[in-house]
């Protein structure tokens, strides 16, 4: 079980597996690298999968850094070195897309394409903002049995799966969570992602509709080839409850941007 090395900053916490081409995943607050399991053993037959536990979550630990979306990437990038890996692509889910949209902005070379799931550049809707609100209050009044019983919940039909995912989430401090929700509600990276050159793909559920005008904000800014999937009978949870298509769809994703270097 690796975890990036002792430099004075947080050790973070990261599971590597398979090779060839290298895609990182990054989950939103709480949730950890289980998050993406379903992702990780399909895709690790094919990919080199690296999963982390983002600081202060799961088996991550924490610095006296202030927490900001920058620090989150830089995580990222020295798990990255810890493994070796020059260049990868990147996938995010939810708020963990907005970590992967700083990491193809603040280090441009060394991402070669990335996938945001239900993600969004910044938090301009009633409904989001309410979301992030609601995370924020249930971690004031220390909540995390409400808040890890509803997102497991949401998120996994299996009792055991939900079990294991409750209990993941359970393992971060709620001060440090709340201060995620407060980051990840003040987070804007729209008018940054002119920075962004890369391919870029965004799928959304079907039922997510919600967050479905994002992508226009991407489509406007990003620089690169921007695509939208969106995925039928599904809001939300796309890694967890539509796994196989969502595995297929990096698939073909990385193919296209392999067979097109100067894409990446």
């Amino acid at each position: 079980m690796p975890w990036t090395v002792k430099d004075g900053k947080a050790r973070i916490f990261y599971e590597v597996e398979g090779q060839g081409p290298a895609i990182v995943f990054v989950h939103p607050p709480g949730m950890g690298h289980v998050t993406f399991r379903r992702q990780k053993d399909e895709l690790k037959k094919f990919y080199t999968v690296v999963a982390v536990d983002l600081r202060g979550n799961g088996r991550s630990g924490m610095d006296k850094r202030p927490l900001t979306m920058e620090t989150v990437a830089e995580d990222v990038i020295r798990v990255l070195d810890n493994c070796g890996i020059e260049k990868t692509y990147a996938c995010g889910y939810s708020n963990g897309g907005s970590v992967v949209q700083e990491l193809a902005i603040s280090y441009p070379e060394r991402i070669k394409g990335i996938v945001l799931l239900g993600s969004f550049p910044e938090v301009n809707s009633f409904l989001l903002r309410n979301e992030f609100k609601l995370g924020i209050w249930a971690m004031e009044n220390k909540l995390m049995g409400l808040l890890s019983n509803v997102l497991a919940g949401a998120h996994e039909w299996n009792p055991i799966k939900m079990f294991q995912l409750s209990s993941y989430i359970k393992q971060s401090n709620p001060e440090i969570l709340e201060a995620y929700y407060r980051m990840g509600l003040e987070y804007e990276s729209t008018e940054r992602l002119t920075k962004v050159t890369c391919p870029v793909t965004l799928i959304y559920g079907e039922r997510d509709d919600y967050v479905h005008h994002y992508r226009h904000l991407f489509k406007k800014y990003v620089q690169g080839p921007v695509t939208v999937i969106l995925v039928g009978n599904v809001a939300h949870q796309t890694p967890t409850k539509k796994g196989s298509a969502i595995n297929q769809i990096i698939k073909n994703f990385i193919k296209d941007t392999e067979r097109n270097p100067s894409l990446a």
